[in-house]
């Protein structure tokens, strides 16, 4: 195997990647080699070209759906002088270029004729007020600019960290608007760690059990309580996990949480057809993992047990404490 696919801050084909644009908007895509990426008035880019790169860093695209990597400006590189801003008033006619001019040079960048750093370096010439600036309000100026014609982007690793901030600032109400630093707190308190078995209601769509595989990425196992006949945890398809951390995870609607299973006895009729056949060994593994869940659930035992529902906690941890073993976590 190669270093690049053991290397998990290198971006692997089929990887979710969160792509966060100058305009600190974001959005979420999962990485095909044979499509490209738009990124709206950003510019797009071709997925196989993000492919082996590291996340974390900056990439400016290219015409021609092309990415090489980008250094911002920041005030580091800002020195010291004696200008000040006292002489300069807020004037739109210090830019020389005119509003048609401006738009002009817009259309010509989202073609890929004009790069983002002549559009800058066009707007800073023009400007009779930009010399007068001291150094560190030039940096903020191109800064500012940046963010608005800059066709660059950082790709970020869909971890528990960056996606918990990613649907806090974006959509809330999907993690039941629970931040990082909240989620945190729930894996500390409940003294998650490898080969433990966690018990765990998770009505934000699987924020905490994603969390809670994360934590146990060298063992154990979750068993996760939920409505409906199937589980909606949304968030976990995000995260770039390995077969064996998803096959950790286990689930049990609350409707069969008193259920007695029997034994699968359906049989084929003679010249079934294979759509019958198909039917027959999805039941069976639908019976097999609903027998697993309860065997688990009643083994009891769990090492803890964690509580985020939309029901009263009262009636939840009632149904769900006599599962949990001696002096364990309850979250």
């Amino acid at each position: 195997m190669i270093a690049s696919q053991l290397d998990p801050m290198v971006i692997k084909s089929g990887d979710n990647v969160i792509i966060r644009m100058p305009s600190t908007n974001a959005k979420i895509v999962t990485l095909n080699p044979a499509k490209s990426v738009s990124l709206g008035k950003f510019g797009s880019f071709n997925a196989s070209e993000l492919i082996g790169k590291t996340f974390g860093h900056t990439y400016e695209i290219e015409k021609g759906g092309s990415i090489v990597p980008h250094t911002i400006a920041g005030f580091d590189s800002a020195d010291i002088t004696e200008a000040n801003n006292k002489e300069i008033v807020d004037n739109p006619k210090s830019q020389k270029l005119t509003f048609q001019e401006i738009e002009q040079l817009k259309t010509m960048s989202l073609s890929g004729d004009v790069s983002a750093q002549e559009i800058i370096a066009s707007l800073t010439e023009n400007n009779e007020s930009f010399d007068k600036k001291t150094e560190f309000s030039k940096s903020k100026y191109i800064l500012r600019k940046q963010r608005k014609f800059m066709k660059s982007f950082v790709p970020l690793e869909t971890s528990v960290y960056n996606l918990c901030n990613y649907f806090f600032e974006f959509n809330p109400g999907k993690i039941r608007g629970i931040r990082a630093d909240t989620l945190s707190q729930v894996l500390s308190l409940a003294n998650v760690y490898s080969n433990a078995r966690i018990l765990a209601v998770d009505d934000g769509q699987g924020i905490i059990i994603g969390a809670l595989l994360s934590r146990m990425a060298a063992g154990g196992q979750v068993l996760g309580i939920h409505d409906g006949d199937v589980s909606n945890y949304d968030v976990i398809r995000y995260m770039n996990f390995t077969t064996d951390t998803r096959d950790r995870l286990q689930t049990l609607p609350w409707s069969k949480l008193y259920h007695n299973v029997e034994p699968f006895t359906e049989q084929l009729a003679e010249g079934a057809s294979e759509d019958d056949r198909f039917g027959r060994e999805r039941r069976l593994r639908g019976h097999s993992r609903l027998s697993d869940s309860l065997d688990n659930l009643r083994r009891g035992e769990f090492d803890a047990l964690v509580i985020s529902t939309n029901y009263n906690s009262k009636s939840v941890i009632e149904r769900l404490v006599p599962y949990l073993g001696g002096s364990r976590m309850l979250v």
